[in-house]
């Protein structure tokens, strides 16, 4: 199971485009390669952090879903205990 820490880890994984971008800016400028190539270079950039972010989402969505599961528990918990300690004030 995720945690929030694999979330951290992630989303500091996705934040690297700007490093991304930095580098094919300087491929630009130091070799001047063609249109097409920048192109396609960029569009591979596009569809990387699709899955990057994709990925992210999904990481967050379970992180969220298991802390949400977790506190319903919790709040069960509590009401069981809560009637327990009732019923034994009304013996």
């Amino acid at each position: 199971m995720n945690d929030r820490f694999d979330f951290e880890q992630t989303l500091l994984e996705c934040w690297r485009v700007t490093d991304d971008l930095k580098a094919v800016s300087e491929d630009i400028i130091e070799n001047e390669p063609a249109l097409d190539k920048i192109n396609s270079t960029l569009t591979g950039l596009v569809n990387l952090y699709e899955i990057k972010f994709g990925n992210l989402w999904n990481l967050f969505e379970n992180v969220m879903i298991d802390l949400v599961r977790k506190n319903k528990m919790l709040e069960e918990e509590c009401a069981a205990l809560r009637n327990q300690l009732t019923e034994k004030e009304k013996e």
